[in-house]
């Protein structure tokens, strides 16, 4: 390099700085666009995670239903069984 293409040492640093400088602040953002993400993700999941809850809850409630259905059939059943049986 020639003398007349040189950079001095203070512009040098100056330099240096300011690209440390920029990238700090875009280290900053990646971090602050990876939160950002990571929340979004996570909101999402939650509501995932509640509708999915809410459907447990409901095929609960329906297999309760079943099942009494069921009882009460078996006991009409059985009861109908034992009259004809008492009949006969």
């Amino acid at each position: 390099m020639s003398k007349d293409q040189s950079v001095s040492r203070a512009t040098y640093e100056r330099q240096f700085v300011q690209l440390k400088e920029k990238f700090e602040l875009l280290e900053k953002r990646l971090s602050l666009k990876a939160d950002e993400i990571v929340f979004t993700m996570a909101v999402s999941h939650r509501k995932e995670i509640d509708q999915l809850k809410e459907e447990v809850i409901h095929l609960r409630e329906q297999i309760k239903d079943v099942k009494k259905t069921q009882k009460s059939g078996y006991k009409r059943n059985l009861h109908l069984s034992s009259r004809k049986k008492s009949v006969g």
